[in-house]
């Protein structure tokens, strides 16, 4: 969820998150530290936009949790887990992955603990792959299937699409798709 320099990224779709739950062990959206996480992680998609040419459906599915649609897709996907450093070099840095989980959900969470399993058992899912936006994208995908219950509300994943950089690379996107803040 999911995801990453900013620590939630960490958790960034690659992992993403829920509503605080009474038991403690889920993210409290309303949180100072986690808002700030989230704006971490939007800047960073901003950036991953840019650098692959991310189209709306592709951000969408992402932060929904979906798997990507198209290449860009993919590619947004291993641009995100790249800036977080989760994946360097093609590599998938596992312990750093549940690292970052933990500064924001605590080290004994409920996400944590499932997190360090579900991370180890998605390695054997990029066994072979080469191509970095397909690995990515196929880890990413592996923890988001097997994480549904930490998924990122649908309102904040569609504020975050709606906040990226899309008119930059699309000059002739509808108005309707434009962020409102470009």
């Amino acid at each position: 969820m999911l995801v990453l320099k900013f620590l939630l990224c960490a958790l960034t779709s690659a992992l993403a998150m829920k509503q605080h739950a009474p038991s403690g062990t889920m993210v409290d959206f309303t949180d100072a530290k986690v808002q700030g996480h989230l704006d971490a992680l939007v800047r960073m998609a901003q950036s991953c936009v840019i650098k692959v040419r991310a189209t709306p459906k592709d951000v969408r599915a992402y932060f929904t949790n979906s798997s990507p649609v198209s290449r860009s897709g993919q590619c947004f996907a291993a641009c995100m887990l790249e800036q977080s450093d989760v994946v360097n070099h093609g590599k998938i840095n596992r312990e750093l992955l549940v690292h970052l989980a933990s500064l924001v959900n605590g080290k004994n969470s409920r996400v944590v603990r499932k997190l360090n399993s579900v991370s180890r058992l998605c390695l054997d899912s990029i066994d072979g792959m080469s191509d970095r936006c397909q690995l990515a994208s196929t880890y990413n995908d592996c923890l988001n299937e097997n994480m549904i219950e930490f998924a990122f509300p649908l309102d904040i994943a569609e504020e975050a699409v709606r906040k990226m950089p899309f008119h930059l690379i699309q000059p002739n996107l509808p108005q309707e798709m434009r962020p409102a803040n470009y």
